[in-house]
């Protein structure tokens, strides 16, 4: 005989629950001598389909799926429930399971379920209504849940028709709204988080809620069996088939839309706006995650060059823009209640109260803003600029402000201002030199006085001063109380940064080029400020702030004239400086600790020495160089002269290095060039 099997490891997600199952909002451990026993396993339709005393039957109206086999034949799937075993269960006392999960059964109408219930033990001795299925769901079990109780009716052993072993009266058929109408009838006796039930009289089914728990975010179920009884009992229990039906479908609408507007040459208009309805989505998204709120967007913005506006001999150039954007979303459910919908409670509210309740619940954003940026006077006349020019000047402000509410956020407010005034002179060099007329004499060992120079422009001046300053205020809703009660907090700053930059040529070897920041800070009260505040806020900005840091860097840059004197016009020196220093201001909750100083220097030396030219000044060595310039050797392809190839005259002979020593002047000469660098550094 020869078997072939296959081993799998199945998880399963329900765990046994092994607290009480109560309504006083405590998890109380079952106690371990407690004599119930409790099992929890599986019934199904191939292993137990001759079970005694009850056989396993596939419930009404549902079939076994099929799965195609690798040899293309159609194998029907085991159908199986769970099965809870529980003996000596006391009167009131429960026995069940639970599961962790994350789901939305907002989209859905129906909940059902198949449940048995048979006696356990010896006897066939359980009546009808002796058990409770209990089933609860929420995102706990103690705190925050809906339950249902089913009264049970009993299977008596022997039974084998599907419709004596699943009645219909035990099965769970749970009408979503059911739910919801019972946290609404709950909340309009003033009671919004305690326990409540309600009995219908017709299938003497209870429901039940504790705390504020909503369909919209089922995070845990739970299954069990509770005794209604007056002693003790053994059952079988099973539950098959938990599922949602009569899914909302029900569609909705998207669109989009944008106008661009050309205003001649003075610039151009957007104007653009979207909206979405619930129940939108795309052809790939499932139920859930289609849209559940409307939302609107509008948006207009324009850029315009205001300059445009005055007579062009002006040279104004003023660009503007402006923008407004505005966004709504209004839920389907009430940000609260996830599983009332907004609409239902604003009906069920007092009329005085239905305005409040719909604003409470819109997530509304508005965003206005709009700058002047680099505003200036450009050149018209085509002259050349000086350091007065108003053309070196221009100017920059923004505004920017946002509100924003929603459910968790009553007042969201953000306003922010800048401004720039920046200043920026680039200057053409004008070198003086005062002894190049003086100096008649064309000697080049009078080029070092008479290319003395000095450059009395710089070669740029830059001055910016930026100030930023940033206003938001933030107050949480008071849900369900009145408005303004609970206090603001504030984000809150005011900025005013400087910048300076020289470069100037002094001379055309001599090179500064500094540059400095300044950041300041201008201190004011906190919160919003009253008129005092205000004329002491700006009294500290007229000040310039304080300063929290302040950072500067000079480069001095040197080159020795030695190529103006012609003994040393072989070597070029480079001499360089710089240096920066760092101030960092103490906070001003501990100046104790004192202000933090960093400075560097830096000096470095870059020489170089060109032998070649150096050589050249010796007429031997500079015919040598010329000699191993005039034998240097053909390249390939290349055909030798020998027809304008002159011959050397006989008297040059006797002025050439010959023998020994051409090799030591050949090895003298064989260095061409140096470069020496030095560099320190310090801090």
């Amino acid at each position: 005989v020869c078997r072939f099997g296959e081993f799998q490891l199945i998880r399963d997600s329900w765990r046994n629950f092994n607290y009480v199952l109560d309504t006083t909002g405590q998890y109380i451990t079952i106690p371990e001598n407690s004599p119930t026993e409790f099992n929890v396993t599986a019934v199904n339709i191939e292993q137990n389909s001759s079970r005694i005393p009850v056989p396993y039957v596939i419930p009404p109206g549902i079939q076994r799926q099929q799965q195609l086999s690798t040899n293309n034949v159609n194998l029907l799937l085991n159908e199986q429930a769970m099965s809870l075993q529980i003996c000596d269960l006391v009167p009131g006392d429960a026995r069940g399971v639970f599961k962790n999960t994350n789901l939305d059964l907002r989209r859905y109408g129906t909940m059902d379920m198949f449940i048995h219930a048979e006696s356990g033990g010896a006897t066939d001795n359980l009546r009808d209504n002796d058990l409770y299925a209990v089933l609860r769901l929420g995102s706990d079990f103690i705190n925050n849940f809906y339950e249902i109780k089913i009264p049970l009716r009993i299977t008596r052993w022997g039974a084998t028709l599907d419709a004596d072993i699943w009645p219909d009266s035990n099965n769970l058929n749970l009408n979503l709204d059911r739910l919801i109408q019972l946290k609404t009838n709950r909340n309009l006796t003033g009671n919004t988080s305690g326990y409540y039930r309600e009995i219908d009289t017709a299938s003497n089914r209870s429901y039940a809620i504790v705390g504020n728990p909503n369909i919209g975010q089922v995070q845990a179920f739970f299954l069990g069996v509770q005794n209604a009884g007056q002693a003790n009992i053994c059952t079988e229990i099973w539950f098959d088939e938990l599922r949602l039906s009569n899914i909302n479908d029900h569609g909705g609408y998207a669109a989009t839309g944008r106008v661009d507007l050309k205003i001649a040459d003075l610039g151009t208009l957007y104007l653009s706006g979207s909206v979405r309805s619930v129940g939108f989505g795309t052809i790939d998204q499932n139920i859930n995650q289609r849209s559940l709120s409307n939302n609107t967007q509008l948006d207009a913005a324009t850029n315009l060059e205001l300059g445009k506006l005055l007579p062009k001999k002006t040279g104004m150039s003023i660009p503007f823009y402006a923008s407004v954007s505005k966004s709504v979303s209004t839920p389907e459910y009430d940000p609260y209640d996830l599983d009332i919908s907004l609409n239902q409670k604003v009906n069920a509210a007092s009329a005085a109260q239905r305005d409040s309740i719909r604003q409470q619940a819109v997530d509304a954003t508005t965003i206005k803003t709009f700058n002047f940026t680099n505003v200036r006077k450009n050149n018209v006349s085509g002259k050349k600029l000086k350091l007065w020019s108003i053309e070196n000047f221009d100017v920059s402000y923004s505004y920017t402000q946002s509100d924003h509410h929603n459910p968790i956020a009553e007042e969201d407010q953000l306003i922010n201002y800048k401004a720039g005034l920046g200043y920026n002179y680039a200057g053409m060099p004008k070198y003086w030199e005062p002894f190049k007329k003086l100096i008649k004499s064309k000697s080049p060992w009078y080029s070092l006085f008479k290319d003395f120079n000095l450059n009395p422009v710089p070669a740029v001046i830059t001055f910016r001063a930026d100030v930023n300053r940033q206003f938001g205020a933030y107050r949480p809703r008071n849900i369900d109380g009145p408005k303004g009660v609970l206090p603001e907090t504030y984000d809150k700053f005011f900025t005013f940064d400087r910048l300076y930059v020289l470069r100037w040529d002094i001379t055309r070897s001599f090179n500064v080029d500094f540059s400095a920041t300044n950041k300041g800070w201008v201190d004011e009260d906190s919160g919003r400020l009253d008129k005092a505040g205000r004329k002491a806020m700006w009294k500290n900005f007229w000040k310039g702030g304080r300063t929290v840091m302040y950072q500067q860097a000079a480069n001095f840059t040197y080159t020795i004239p030695t190529n103006k004197v012609p003994a040393l016009d072989w070597t070029n020196f480079k001499l360089g400086y710089g240096s920066s220093y760092q101030w960092t201001a103490a906070s001003i909750l501990t100046r104790d600790l004192g202000n933090v100083l960093q400075n560097t220097q830096k000096k470095d030396v870059t020489g170089d020495l060109n032998f070649s030219r150096l050589y050249s000044k010796w007429r031997l060595l500079r015919e040598l160089d010329q000699q191993s310039a005039s034998t240097a050797p053909n390249l390939p392809g290349q055909r030798k002269d020998t027809v304008n190839r002159q011959r050397p005259a006989a008297n040059e002979s006797s002025g050439q290095l010959k023998g020994v020593v051409k090799g030591l002047a050949k090895l003298l000469t064989s260095l061409k060039d140096v470069t020496i660098n030095y560099s320190e550094n310090s801090a």
